[in-house]
């Protein structure tokens, strides 16, 4: 067994206190604002450099698991009797209202899992992204039962998922070699993760087939070796008269894997004599638009690329960039070319 002394699991000894601190501000009655994830999410740099840290082994002691050994759906100190389970629901909820016991009566709750919203205080269970039984065969069969306990209630760290009640036992205790949620959009990577800064934070080992695949998972959903998506580009060359008053729509359709990135670029090349006219915007495939250049300015001709935070978009689908001249009076222009990089 592991010393105590060691970093527990590198966090464990300090989540007591990191609890306490964290419960004593947070104002129980502010509902969020939209959906919302579990804390301590890493970069994808920081979850690759973690990854590479974790110990390699076969699981051990599966045949002497039980549940009970993870006392869970504790009182979280601090915050007035409320449970993990209580405290998570009224975090990551919306609107939720609870009796006086903490027990939440009604509210929203999203499942990232399986993208499905519910309101049904029942469906709303609360998953440990790494299984209790997981982390029992990974080494915490040697941990003592206050580790345990403090692993099976983690409020800090990216452990407790709001998931409906079918998306939690669809999850089971699988790893991500056998198991990953079915909503891509966004919520892969994060998935992977959060089962790699949890495996990480509380000295976990890992399998060979679960660090692989975590590995191609990281790749393909957070990008290749800790950076942003990478080999995503497009390009259309044919040029194409730029109407007054009418938008243009010109469309590139890709088909990648993944989530785009926070730094993606848009490349323009455009032919008019008044630049200040043009105003350009970039529509992803979920019809969200977002605007590289407003009209205003001086000069002729665009050659240009902008820099865009596409960081909530899947990256596979069909890419618009609308140029609009916005005054009419005489002046033509041409788009020559464009080009993403996501």
């Amino acid at each position: 067994m592991l010393s105590w002394t060691l970093p527990i699991r590198r966090t464990l000894a300090a989540l007591a206190a990191t609890a306490l601190a964290v419960l004593t501000v947070v104002v129980f009655d502010a509902a969020p604002a939209e959906a919302v994830r579990p804390p301590g999410i890493p970069s994808t740099a920081t979850a690759q450099s973690e990854l590479n840290q974790l110990t390699v082994a076969a699981e051990s002691h599966g045949s002497t698991y039980d549940r009970d050994l993870f006392p869970h759906w504790k009182s979280v100190t601090g915050s007035g009797g409320c449970t993990a389970r209580q405290y998570v629901l009224k975090r990551d909820g919306q609107n939720v209202v609870t009796s006086d016991g903490c027990q939440p009566t009604s509210g929203n709750w999203q499942s990232d899992f399986d993208n499905t919203w519910t309101t049904t205080v029942s469906n709303a269970t609360i998953d440990h992204v790494v299984a209790l039984s997981e982390a029992w065969a990974s080494g915490a069969w040697a941990w003592t039962t206050a580790e345990r306990q403090a692993f099976a209630n983690d409020i800090n760290s990216p452990q407790l998922w709001i998931a409906t009640t079918s998306a939690n036992s669809s999850k089971s205790d699988y790893d991500p070699a056998e198991w990953m949620p079915v909503n891509t959009t966004g919520l892969r990577c994060d998935y992977v993760k959060a089962w790699t800064h949890v495996k990480y934070l509380y000295d976990l080992t890992v399998d060979s087939a679960e660090k692989s695949a975590i590995q191609a998972h990281l790749t393909s959903y957070c990008g290749s070796s800790g950076g942003g998506p990478t080999g995503c580009t497009g390009s259309k060359t044919t040029a194409a008269a730029v109407p007054e008053g009418t938008p243009l729509n010109s469309t590139i359709a890709l088909s990648c894997i993944g989530t785009a990135s926070s730094t993606s670029s848009v490349s323009v090349n455009i032919t008019h004599p008044y630049s200040g006219d043009i105003a350009i915007a970039l529509i992803a495939p979920d019809g969200t638009s977002r605007t590289l250049k407003s009209a205003g300015g001086s000069g002729a001709n665009i050659v240009a690329t902008y820099s865009v935070n596409l960081s909530t978009e899947a990256r596979s689908g069909t890419w618009t960039l609308r140029v609009t001249d916005t005054y009419s009076g005489g002046s033509s222009g041409t788009l020559n070319s464009w080009s993403l990089s996501i």
